[in-house]
């Protein structure tokens, strides 16, 4: 595809349409267009530098001779880094920058394996993530027979929205909405995919005459929600605070995290918690965190927590 350009329609409700000049010379006229080209932005606009973090990973789904997990568990985030004894290059690095093993066997000897780094700015070169892996995989005893799969992942997290409204909608990566902490996006999107679906519908069929801006504008409203806009700082606040954090204060940070009530966390994870609960959600992980951690939070938490109450402030003008 290569450019998006206004056009007259004969309609009576919609005054102006979008033509969609593709890469093979096909044209498509549309009173709305979705993109949903993920991180490329093909045709979404941003009037803001794109400065995300960045989740790195490195994934395989392998047969193996035998593994060390409980095939009725999943390993959800294992930091450990006694894999890196022996290589004290690349346990140096991973002390400044971690990466932890998500694990979900299938069977005795099958299993999804992933070393991961949560965010980092700039992202953690997939090499170094690949030899991290190896090494924990030689402590654990675990030999590869063969891999089905594997994948490599580079997640853009955080980072300003695109300009709202603007004529073209976005889905998905293209409209910053995955999730600045986890790199989750998957259920935001399938959970917003029917709201943007029936607010298309919605405009369209109303008795009410809309141009194509306008319509555009009203998709844009029910997707960015000031709600979600506002929960949304909250979460780029949290990545901001886990660029800063090495390998002893991320380990104290998520003791604390999970020590949470089952609420707290489940709803930080899922983007289920709003503004009023996400600083409930602050306090009481404040509150369960031990005394190095607080002091880590407020050094490294002050300066983004005055960036996100300025950018509240901006979002309500």
């Amino acid at each position: 595809m290569q450019n998006v350009h206004c056009a007259r329609s004969a309609s009576k409700k919609i005054i102006t349409r979008l033509l969609l000049i593709c890469n093979d010379g096909v044209t498509i006229q549309a009173s709305v267009v979705l993109d949903a080209t993920g991180f490329s932005r093909c045709l979404v606009q941003y009037d803001k530098p794109y400065d995300p973090g960045y989740q790195v990973a490195y994934g395989i789904l392998a047969e193996v001779e035998e593994h060390p997990f409980d095939v009725d568990k999943m390993v959800f985030m294992d930091w450990r880094d006694s894999h890196l004894n022996n290589n004290l290059e690349l346990k140096e690095s991973n002390s400044k920058i971690p990466t932890f093993l998500y694990a979900m066997p299938f069977s005795s000897d099958r299993i999804f394996l992933e070393e991961t780094s949560l965010v980092a700015r700039p992202g953690v070169p997939m090499k170094d993530i690949q030899e991290r892996m190896v090494a924990r995989l030689r402590h654990l005893g675990i030999k590869v027979k063969s891999i089905e799969e594997d994948e490599r992942c580079v997640i853009p997290m955080g980072g300003p929205l695109p300009v709202l409204p603007q004529r073209v909608v976005g889905i998905g990566g293209t409209a910053g909405m995955v999730h600045p902490s986890t790199g989750y996006m998957v259920a935001r999107t399938l959970a917003a995919a029917p709201i943007v679906a029936n607010s298309i519908v919605q405009y369209l069929g109303s008795d009410r005459s809309f141009s194509g801006s306008e319509l555009s504008a009203k998709v844009w409203k029910d997707l960015w929600p000031i709600e979600r806009r506002r929960q949304r700082e909250f979460f780029c606040f949290g990545m901001d605070v886990l660029l800063k954090l090495d390998l002893p204060a991320t380990r104290r940070f998520f003791d604390a995290f999970f020590n949470l009530e089952p609420r707290y966390w489940h709803g930080f994870l899922s983007s289920r918690l709003f503004l009023p609960e996400l600083v409930l959600f602050g306090l009481s992980l404040f509150s369960h965190a031990s005394n190095p951690s607080r002091l880590e939070i407020m050094a490294k938490g002050t300066l983004p927590l005055v960036n996100m109450i300025n950018n509240l402030i901006q979002d309500r003008k």
